[in-house]
């Protein structure tokens, strides 16, 4: 081949070509003028958390955590029900005692990093202070119209210690998968099926069981709905920081 011009014409216009092409993405930037930014992404962020986004029931008594926060009765009485008080829109008012319910609705830890926790503010009556820009995070939100925020369209008025299907099936706390699937069928079909939902474990089941997380260990069973998630800036170097994000000045431990 080192005595064929034609190859050697080839290769040398090949290398040519290749060198152009190296010089072309080393001298033009991505936008005339702007420096290129990497963004430094924690590792932290881009590993696969191996907890759900939230504890349902069935997990909490499985694991043999602390449950005193599902008995009712701790603090309700057998004999006197509790009534549901609503505000002049027709949605329930939480009372105080149950701000463990707002505090759970919608994920706040998708926005609000756990070093910085959600502290929530009281007015004089105990009702808590919602800001502006939460007004229609916090409230009950199950489904697409009010019928599906009354709190015993799920629970039993008479017995606050269970559930309760639209046919009337009593279910425990722990089983409130099953409550679920009482109106959503397909959607409990699919998980049923895997297509639907985090399964854990082994493909081959002769191998070893499979682990599947229950309804509400990623749904708020009280504002199901997931909220929007803010995307992060693509990896590759030609593509800039968003206008106005400063650049950071220099990589730390934590840098790729």
């Amino acid at each position: 081949m080192n005595g064929d011009p034609k190859a050697r014409n080839v290769l040398a216009l090949l290398t040519a070509l290749f060198l152009a092409l190296a010089v072309g993405f080393a001298l033009v930037p991505a936008q005339p003028g702007a420096p290129v930014r990497v963004p430094i992404v924690p590792r932290s962020a881009l590993a696969i958390a191996p907890m759900t986004v939230r504890i349902s029931a069935a997990q909490l008594v499985k694991s043999g955590g602390d449950v005193s926060g599902l008995d009712c009765y701790a603090c309700h009485h057998k004999e006197s029900p509790p009534e549901i008080k609503s505000d002049a829109a027709h949605r329930i008012v939480l009372p105080r005692e149950h701000t463990d319910l707002i505090l759970g609705m919608r994920n706040c830890a998708e926005c609000h990093p756990p070093s910085d926790p959600v502290k929530l503010d009281y007015d004089d009556s105990g009702n808590v202070i919602v800001p502006k820009a939460h007004k229609g995070l916090v409230s009950m939100a199950h489904g697409r119209n009010f019928r599906n925020e009354n709190c015993y369209n799920c629970h039993d008025r008479d017995q606050l210690d269970q559930l309760h299907t639209p046919d009337g099936e009593k279910l425990k706390f722990e089983q409130a998968t099953l409550l679920c699937a009482s109106c959503h069928g397909p959607t409990y079909r699919d998980w049923l099926a895997g297509a639907h939902g985090r399964t854990a474990g082994y493909w081959d089941r002769s191998a070893g069981p499979i682990d599947r997380q229950e309804c509400a260990s990623c749904h708020d069973p009280h504002a199901p709905a997931f909220t929007g998630l803010i995307p992060m800036p693509g990896p590759h170097l030609l593509h800039p920081l968003p206008k106005g994000q400063p650049a950071p000045s220099k990589p730390d431990d934590h840098a790729l």
